[in-house]
């Protein structure tokens, strides 16, 4: 069993849409997802949503990155909400950001050792 796709609910796609694609330089592909790795992330509008998301940390998407520092600071071009700023832990790097909708977006650099990643 894999996990194939995952669905943000959104009053506001194209803004989503406008993000992640910004924020992270994916392309949507012909079904209109955004490929990460394997999984894909489609971005529609659902009946039951309204607003920004109430339960922020509930479901947090978890990307893995090469060169996380390198990743931080591109988002700092694009002037990001940082949940969690980037920060060396025992099993990597990482930090979070907040999409326009508030949903949590972690990038994580696991294995990254601290002398390697200074700022």
């Amino acid at each position: 069993m894999n996990l194939g796709s995952l669905l943000i609910g959104s009053s506001a796609v194209e803004t989503m849409k406008n993000w992640y694609r910004a924020a992270f330089d994916v392309k949507e592909n012909e079904m209109g997802a955004f490929p990460f790795g394997p999984t894909q992330l489609f971005i529609e509008e659902h009946s039951e949503i309204a607003g920004p998301t109430q339960e922020p940390a509930r479901v947090i998407l978890n990307l893995d990155v090469e060169d996380c520092r390198a990743v931080e600071a591109h988002l700092k071009t694009l002037d990001v909400t940082w949940v969690r700023e980037v920060e060396q832990m025992p099993f990597g790097l990482i930090g979070t950001v907040a999409d326009p909708d508030g949903n949590y977006v972690q990038i994580i650099q696991w294995g990254a050792q601290p002398e390697a990643h200074k700022d």
